[in-house]
């Protein structure tokens, strides 16, 4: 049992930044699996790929607009997202991870989110659902919503893996990397996807790169104390419980539930996370240990 809990932390990016949904539920799901096909000539990338399929799957069900489909939409939707974390785990195990899967594993959650949110959406005017305004209107909130719930959590992440572990996920040195393994692919005949995989990505990374201002000092040991639990708390509010709600939703055909948690419980939680965060942050600004 011991070995399979050390064996399940090392397949974790790390578990303090890890979403709470995923660290609870997701992953070890992922990992039962990753455990049956470890010795199996299985890929992390065609993993990705199995994602990205039963997410169309998944999309494709929600369309019809009834309540078995919305079941089976629901259970593929679990299936993609487990795959989604199946991928990276078994690359940190194997130690086998690549840039182009990276890559791979990114377009695999666009692709999943874009496949369900429409055929979600498409499902709901077939099934005439009684709603104070038209189905688009919610699902692009819904949609909307995520996104702006997961730029957040993510700039609080990448600020606790930076002033608390001491983990820096710098964009700018990742297209560095990126530049150099399309340099050497180019150097290279065929192997046209993996360069033009690099390419969009490099091209996608460039919007990304805002100058950022002179960062705040904080004591490593300081931030990660009074940090802790908050980034626990964000991680309730990220994609993953986002699928998870989704999924509860397709399942009880009661899609009621997807709109209630990201347009009103959601941005309560937000608003509240973010008081505490921001009053957190200024307490133990310039603070050191000793």
């Amino acid at each position: 049992m011991h070995k399979l809990f050390k064996e399940f932390k090392e397949s974790l990016k790390d578990a303090s930044v890890e979403d709470t949904m995923d660290l609870f539920v997701f992953r070890p799901i992922a990992f039962i699996i990753v455990k049956l096909i470890y010795h199996l000539p299985v890929t992390p990338n065609q993993l990705s790929i199995m994602a990205i399929l039963t997410g169309i799957v998944s999309g494709f069900f929600f369309a019809f607009g009834t309540p078995s489909s919305f079941l089976y939409a629901g259970l593929f939707y679990a299936l993609a997202h487990i795959f989604d974390c199946c991928d990276g785990m078994i690359a940190r195990l194997k130690k086998n991870g690549t840039f182009i899967g990276r890559i791979i594993d990114g377009f695999a959650d666009y692709t999943t989110t874009t496949a369900v949110f429409v055929g979600f959406n498409l499902g709901l005017y077939r099934a005439n659902f009684d709603f104070l305004v038209t189905p688009w209107i919610l699902v692009a909130a819904t949609g909307f919503c995520m996104i702006v719930h997961n730029i957040i959590i993510d700039y609080y992440r990448s600020e606790f893996m930076a002033h608390a572990l001491n983990i820096v996920n710098s964009t700018q040195a990742d297209r560095e990397r990126f530049r150099a393994e399309l340099k050497e692919l180019n150097r290279e005949k065929g192997r046209y996807f993996s360069k033009l995989v690099i390419w969009v990505y490099l091209g996608y990374s460039q919007i990304q790169l805002i100058k950022k201002k002179e960062k705040i000092a904080y004591d490593p040991d300081t931030y990660y104390r009074a940090n802790r639990l908050l980034i626990f708390l964000w991680g309730w509010l990220a994609s993953p419980t986002y699928v998870a709600v989704m999924i509860i939703s397709a399942i009880l055909f009661r899609p009621v539930i997807i709109f209630y948690y990201s347009l009103i419980a959601g941005n309560i939680w937000m608003f509240v996370l973010l008081i505490f965060q921001i009053r957190t942050n200024k307490k133990i600004a310039g603070k050191t240990t000793g």
